[in-house]
């Protein structure tokens, strides 16, 4: 004996009322405002348009959880039926040295996925060598959908991607030709404000340790020469400039080369404008095995903000950046590029700031 089963719903068709609810939902989910993305969050709305859109002033936990929200109610979905600009997946290219420097690139890495991640797009990283593409040559099998270079301006990779039309942008880098845009901290000012600050304490005797390889590392040095200069003191490239030879003793390896240096001058500085943190940490380190005391023999100034030199001992007057900022502002501007090709190539440069700590001190005078 068999029974027959009555429709749940009788004189309705079970696959068209499947339809309609699948409709009404993503109907529903289209018309998801960001005041239902604040609700399921359990945030304010002033917390929630602050997830989204990368603003300071939003906990990690907030964020993530307002991202969450949004993807479930709807919101980026919705968001994301605009005329997407970038592909799906967005390459990262940089240097192996650069991925283990967590200090400071990590925080420009985590700006770019946050950014990436509210765009919808997918960041993948691929390590290039560093070695084949200094000599010009091909370091990737296939060129990639869109590109961020973190730390890398070598003309014959930025001359491959042009003629291949890959919408890219530089981060901590300039395109000298200006064909691609690029995010960096304002070095030239950094380097003004860190001699500036030395000059304000009564030195006048300033020596800057540095490697000039890369364009940015060249601005710290014009921005050191012209502060010399505004306060009428003649630039001397023999008195005012340490070479430390290569990109390798840009590193805790710098301190016996500062020590030789400064046990050879006939008249030696009062100050130390060095080219990163970690450099300025290795001069202290090496100007204290002389016998001299920081800041009361020699004033040290670093550059890079990293969290270790707060904690140094003294602590180091060094110039901050805002690492997070730059990765959010380089997705940006590569979403722009990638809608607009044609558009010339802007360079935008992130405002960086004195952080003055015990590791200067005014000058001693006689």
């Amino acid at each position: 004996m068999s029974e027959t089963m009555e429709p749940a719903h009788p004189g309705k068709n079970p696959n068209a009322e499947d339809r309609q609810d699948a409709a009404d939902a993503k109907s529903a989910r289209s018309s998801a405002k960001l005041t239902d993305v604040a609700a399921a969050a359990g945030v304010s709305l002033a917390t929630a348009s602050k997830a989204l859109n990368n603003r300071r002033g939003v906990s990690r936990r907030n964020r993530d959880a307002v991202l969450r929200a949004a993807q479930a109610v709807g919101y980026l979905e919705y968001e994301s039926q605009s005329p997407r600009t970038l592909p799906s997946t967005v390459t990262l290219f940089t240097y192996g040295r650069m991925v283990g420097n967590d200090a400071f690139y990590g925080d420009i890495i985590d700006g770019i996925v946050s950014e990436a991640t509210v765009q919808g797009v997918t960041v993948e990283v691929s390590i290039l060598d560093e070695a084949l593409s200094k000599r010009g040559e091909r370091t990737w099998k296939t060129l990639p959908k869109a590109a961020i270079l973190m730390g890398i301006d070598e003309p014959r990779l930025l001359e491959e991607m042009q003629q291949g039309g890959i919408p890219g942008v530089l981060v901590n880098g300039i395109d000298q030709s200006m064909n691609f845009p690029s995010v960096a901290p304002d070095y030239y000012f950094g380097g003004w404000a860190a001699t500036r600050h030395l000059l304000d304490l009564g030195h006048t005797d300033i020596l800057h340790v540095t490697h000039v390889y890369r364009v940015s590392i060249a601005q710290r040095e014009i921005g050191f020469r012209d502060a010399l200069e505004s306060a009428g003191i003649a630039f001397d490239h023999a008195r005012h400039i340490l070479d430390l030879g290569s990109t390798d003793m840009i590193s805790m390896n710098a301190g016996p080369a500062v020590a030789k240096h400064l046990a050879g001058m006939e008249r030696r500085p009062t100050a130390l404008f060095c080219v990163s943190d970690v450099v300025a940490m290795s001069a202290i380190q090496a100007i204290r095995d002389m016998g001299l005391s920081i800041p009361d023999d020699i004033s040290v100034v670093g550059f890079d903000g990293l969290p270790i030199g707060a904690h140094a001992m003294p602590s180091l007057t060094t110039v901050g950046i805002d690492r997070r900022e730059l990765g959010i502002a380089a997705v940006k501007l590569l979403a722009e590029r990638a809608s607009f090709p044609d558009s010339p190539a802007k360079r935008i440069s992130i405002g960086v700031e004195l952080l003055n700590r015990q590791s200067t001190a005014p000058a001693r005078k006689g």
